[in-house]
């Protein structure tokens, strides 16, 4: 059997854009996950999953979207209060992705340059435009119009608080899977599910990878494939962890770890507060017209400020109808909202992700040790999202009947980022600018692992567009090598 020009591992958010883009240019692609090709209920529900079942989604009829965590156990420093979020199939997390696509800006890839902490990412909105706008066309990314109350929602804020932008929320209308089944559909993809990635391997040289060990997740088989190149995608965490797993040689601490970068600056999105409630009375939205919901951005403290928190957060609003309602209740049928907030976590080289070979999941692999705990800047943080969530909701005359105003454990929202960061220095990071790393050139990461901060929107969208970008590069060298 020829040997593929590169090897994809994950089929994910990441993954299947990968397999896309280099199937297009007309390269052999195998792309391994470490589960099964369509997901299906395995008869063990929550009880297998008792850190899954934190997540509102993971509910009896949808566990086996999520992993089974007596199979894959990982550690949690002292100190530390983090769930990991995985699902282990063909797809990844995008069986539960609630599609929100929007663009990161420069007011996140270039913050450090504001405030000084931690450091810029190697790229700026405008090298990333031609890819994004290719991944929100394949997708269809829309902004469907606010329904009545979130216009008038919009129009409150807006006339009180004129730095924040109140937008329709920008959605992924065509069916996430779609880059993947695309690649498959060139006749230059293989796809490989129940294949586990255990370590990568390496030449003698030290400076190339040349495949990837592997185990079958049923018979507990090992292997070992060859590729001319290896591209990860298996989420922030799993490619780190597969770094740390390939070891040895000229890599004593991880592979791509020259900078001792490999595993440090944990991110996530903080998470928690919300608030739900009703719409001012006599306020209906258009029936047929349904609501994708909104986005409020321009939550920070100014430059300069003396007090405070660093970085911002974004807010997240939703008018539902109130006819649902109706068939249960005979008095108050106003429209409901809800609305909640997802804010900036400052990059900590302290919080990491360590390998515990102490302790292996169900297929011998060694597992993480955790290390994430929060800082001040992100409870300050909190604070001022309660605030400012009562005072825009009392402006537009909203009334709130529940909420929370504290934050969730680090890893609820499953947005997990950093731990083999990008950067313009090979001395503080793992890859440059185009996804690859610093000491191997044929090694590509190009999920969540390489954020150099978390920003705060949603980063599904950007994942994609970096993979695009890195892959059109990728394909050159194959191409041209």
């Amino acid at each position: 059997m020829k040997t593929p020009d590169a090897i994809v591992v994950g089929a994910g958010a990441a993954g299947g854009w990968a397999a896309k883009e280099l199937a297009e240019r007309g390269l052999a692609v195998t792309v391994l996950d470490a589960g099964p090709s369509v997901a299906a209920p395995d008869g063990t529900g929550l009880a297998r999953r008792p850190v899954q079942s934190r997540c509102y989604a993971c509910t009896e009829d949808a566990a086996h979207l999520f992993v089974d965590d007596l199979d894959n156990p990982y550690e949690v420093a002292p100190g530390t209060a983090f769930s990991w979020l995985r699902g282990r199939q063909v797809g990844g997390r995008l069986h539960t992705w609630g599609h929100t696509s929007p663009r990161m800006e420069d007011d996140e890839f270039k913050a450090a340059e504001v405030d000084g902490i931690g450091e810029d990412w190697p790229l700026a909105a405008a090298d990333l435009a031609a890819s994004y706008a290719r991944v929100e066309e394949f997708l269809d990314v829309r902004r469907a119009p606010l329904n009545a109350a979130e216009r008038g929602l919009k129009e409150a804020v807006e006339a009180r608080w004129p730095t924040h932008a109140v937008e329709p929320s920008p959605k992924a209308c065509k069916e996430p899977l779609r880059p993947l089944e695309a690649a498959l559909a060139t006749g230059r993809v293989t796809l490989r599910p129940d294949t586990i990635a255990e370590r990568l391997l390496v030449g003698a040289a030290g400076d190339r990878v040349t495949g990837v060990a592997v185990v079958d997740r049923e018979s507990g088989a090992r292997d070992e494939l060859r590729a001319r190149a290896v591209v990860l995608c298996a989420s922030a965490l799993e490619s780190t962890r597969l770094l740390l797993n390939s070891a040895g040689g000229d890599h004593p601490d991880g592979l791509a770890n020259s900078s001792g970068a490999l595993g440090r600056y944990l991110m996530d999105h903080t998470c928690g507060v919300y608030f739900e409630g009703r719409v001012p009375r006599g306020v209906e939205s258009v029936a047929g017209s349904p609501s994708q919901g909104g986005i409020i951005t321009g939550l920070r403290r100014p430059p300069g400020s003396a007090d405070g928190f660093r970085r911002g957060y974004e807010v997240e609003f939703q008018a539902l109808p109130g006819a649902p309602r109706r068939r249960f209740l005979r008095r108050d049928t106003r429209e409901t909202f809800w609305m909640s907030a997802f804010g900036e976590m400052l990059p900590d080289p302290d919080n990491r992700v360590e390998l515990d070979r102490s302790r292996t999941d169900a297929w011998g692999i060694p597992t993480l040790r955790i290390t994430a705990r929060r800082s001040d800047n992100e409870t300050t943080m909190a604070r001022d999202q309660v605030a400012t969530m009562e005072a825009m909701l009392a402006a537009a005359d909203f009334e709130i009947t529940g909420g929370k105003t504290d934050l969730d454990p680090i890893g609820m929202t499953a947005h997990e980022m950093g731990t083999a960061r990008m950067g313009a220095d090979p001395t503080t990071s793992v890859l440059n600018s185009w996804n690859q790393s610093w000491d191997v050139p044929n090694l590509f990461l190009t999920d969540a692992a390489s954020f150099t901060s978390n920003g705060y929107r949603n980063p599904t969208l950007t994942i994609m567009a970096l993979t695009v970008r890195a892959c059109g590069r990728l394909a050159d060298l194959l191409i041209d090598g």
